[in-house]
């Protein structure tokens, strides 16, 4: 293929290589997202993508899979050079697709030995097939050509998707091509498309005679065209097997109602964009061509994840709205930026140090340093994101912008400061890093209103007090010592308590009362409401006395939350919520939102000795106050990041009503 420039395995012409200069590093570590390096990078990737095809062909060559009834792979790539000859731009549209990619990856680390799959492997090599035959449709090349039919599906990248079914799993069916029409045909079933442009409708429905009048077959359900949102251009990927990150996906169609509105949506978030945000506007349509449509998470939850493999793709649940689509798209766009330059300059994290797992405020789980630093970039495009649309929007939706750039400003200027003390980041992860600190520290200055304020320190103290208390154990020899001491009257005798980090796997929804927080912003009798009726039922492990928290009614907060404790010592969350309920001066609220782990371990210690007779939260913590910790050592069983730089945050951002 002529990009990377092969010719069936022959060499035309010295490959180039795709750098950067270190000013286009600065630029980026600064923030920027200038479209000229944007579209370097964009370019970098699809070279990547090409020579992982030829490293899929060279692996094939030296194993020899069985691919059953499907045609030698080097032919497939002789027709697809050939095919690349006669019309680039139809080789392109199938092969530089994101998704493309996903496939490319997968497969190599499949035949190299790292992964086992349920889909045969002649199915999985046979995608390269339905690439070819996709696009000789595109190029109204004269073929026929096997393809694999899996589970009942004939997929055609960039072109459709035929259902045939099957009795078998996998399957095969024939690709063929005379100038405008093509005929799709299983074991049991045939379709006929004609091409009108890049459209291709059906002429003849499966299980129909042949022949046929050539006018439009009404539509049987057997072929599923690609959706393009619209104007934007970007295409809306339910069926693709590849589509999903690190797993074979089955085809999922979005019916017509929810195809219009995820069109609407993105061409909404596009224009907000384009409005107020003209580089992320123009990085977003250099780099991403597709969407991958999860269904809406509650409000306030929006998710969004970007796989190394496939940059360029977005999952992400339906948006709420214009701003909530938008912000997701900044979000993602900087993970593509990431790991396109991680691509061309290499890991910023050395692979061979030791990994220690840190807190981030997005997560509830602990982050390997990679993780880590692709969550303060794109975190940084949030803030960015809000630092900006604030101005730009009135009333609620303004004060929800202030609250999210206070937020997420605070947020990588205190990860990316942490982060900046691990031995494990590179040189120019180091200088990127301290670029990205440089320019969200200038931040920390700007005004923002007192509630919008308040409410982000609110769930910045919360967040952390909450991953504290859940993967944070101090030594259980001084908590026995402390337990013992204040069953018999005593003074705390260990001043000083290691404490190691052991992730608790069940943690869960640590930013619920952010959520509230961001309610309490935006609709206060909704909020009152759910106070009422039991916010539980909404937000998952909410209380009435997070509501009064985020209300700013901190005695009914204090009073509910200590209600509370008497009846469950062991609840984390109401132990972190009286911290947070108890005034700023006080010992006792210091220590429950500093140190809420040794808190807690005390409290079930002499809960234990004393029969389930437990201790006042509050007095416990304030008899605490004298004993400091160390951090002596860290479990380092947490995941780190997929060897494909997969990338998956939480992003939570505020609707726009407005929008």
């Amino acid at each position: 293929m002529g990009h990377p420039p092969f010719d069936g395995g022959r060499p035309l012409r010295a490959l180039g290589a795709h750098r950067l200069s270190t000013g286009d590093l600065d630029s980026l570590a600064l923030g920027s997202l200038d479209s000229g390096i944007i579209r370097r990078l964009a370019r970098s990737e699809i070279s990547r993508r090409r020579i992982a095809f030829r490293a899929v062909l060279d692996l094939l060559r030296e194993q020899h899979p069985r691919l059953g009834p499907l045609l030698p792979v080097d032919e497939v790539w002789d027709l697809l050079v050939e095919i690349e000859r006669q019309d680039a731009a139809a080789a392109r549209a199938v092969l530089d697709r994101p998704l493309a990619g996903a496939w490319a990856a997968r497969l190599l680390r499949r035949l190299r030995g790292l992964t086992q799959e349920d889909v045969p492997l002649w199915v999985e090599v046979g995608h390269l097939h339905a690439m070819a035959a996709a696009a000789a449709v595109r190029a109204g090349s004269s073929i026929e050509l096997r393809v694999p039919l899996r589970r009942g599906f004939v997929h055609l990248p960039a072109v459709g998707h035929a259902r045939l079914g099957s009795p078998e799993p996998w399957d095969t069916a024939v690709v063929r091509t005379v100038a405008a029409e093509i005929d799709v045909v299983g074991p049991t079933r045939r379709i006929r498309l004609r091409r009108d442009e890049q459209d291709f409708r059906v002429v003849r429905p499966a299980g129909d005679p042949p022949g046929g009048t050539g006018a439009p077959a009404p539509d049987d359900g057997s072929w599923w065209p690609v959706h393009v949102a619209g104007p934007v251009g970007l295409v809306v990927e339910d069926c693709d097997p590849y589509r999903m990150s690190g797993r074979a996906a089955e085809p999922h169609r979005l019916p017509p109602a929810r195809t219009d509105r995820w069109g609407r949506l993105l061409a909404d978030s596009a224009a907000v964009a384009r409005a107020g945000h003209p580089d992320l506007a123009a990085g977003v349509d250099a780099v991403i061509s597709a969407v991958v449509p999860l269904p809406a998470a509650a409000r306030f939850r929006s998710y969004s994840s970007t796989s190394g493999d496939a940059i360029g793709s977005v999952e992400m649940s339906e948006p709420h709205d214009a701003l909530d689509g938008a912000a997701m798209l900044a979000h993602e766009l900087r993970h593509a930026v990431l790991g396109m330059l991680l691509h061309v300059v290499g890991d910023l994290v050395d692979p061979a140090a030791p990994v220690r797992p840190r807190y981030a405020p997005w997560r509830d789980d602990p982050r390997p340093p990679r993780g880590m630093l692709h969550g303060v970039y794109a975190f940084f495009g949030v803030a960015d994101f809000w630092r900006v649309q604030r101005g730009l929007s009135v009333g609620d939706d303004a004060m929800l912008g202030h609250f999210e750039f206070a937020l997420w400003r605070a947020a990588v200027c205190d990860t990316a400061a942490d982060l900046l003390r691990d031995p494990a980041l590179s040189a120019i992860g180091r200088r990127f890093l301290t670029g990205l600190l440089t320019t969200a520290q200038a931040w920390l200055s700007e005004p923002v209103p007192f509630e919008a304020a308040r409410l982000a320190a609110l769930v910045t103290a919360d967040t952390r007090a909450l991953w504290r208390a859940h993967h944070l154990r101090p030594a259980p020899a001084a908590v026995e010592r402390l337990a013992d001491a204040w069953l018999t009257g005593g003074e705390p005798d260990a001043v000083t308590v290691p404490t190691r980090q052991v992730p608790d796997r069940d943690a869960r929804a640590l930013d619920t009362r952010a959520g509230l927080a961001r309610l309490w912003l935006s609709d206060r009798d909704e909020l009152r409401r759910i106070e009422r009726d039991g916010p539980g039922c909404g937000y998952r492990h909410a209380s009435r006395a997070d509501c009064a928290l985020v209300a700013g009614d901190l005695v009914t907060a204090r009073a509910r939350y200590e209600a509370r404790l008497v009846d469950v010592a062991d609840d984390r969350r109401a132990l972190v919520g009286l911290g947070l309920a108890l005034r700023d001066d006080t010992a006792a609220g210091r220590v429950l939102r500093e140190r809420p782990e040794l808190v807690y371990a005390v409290a079930v210690a002499v809960a234990v000795a004393r029969a389930g007779r437990r201790p006042d939260p509050g007095a416990l913590a304030g008899w605490l106050a004298p004993v400091t910790d160390t951090d002596t050592d860290t479990d380092t069983d947490t995941a780190d990041e997929p060897a494909h730089g997969e990338a998956d945050e939480r992003l939570a951002v505020p609707p726009a009503r407005s929008a």
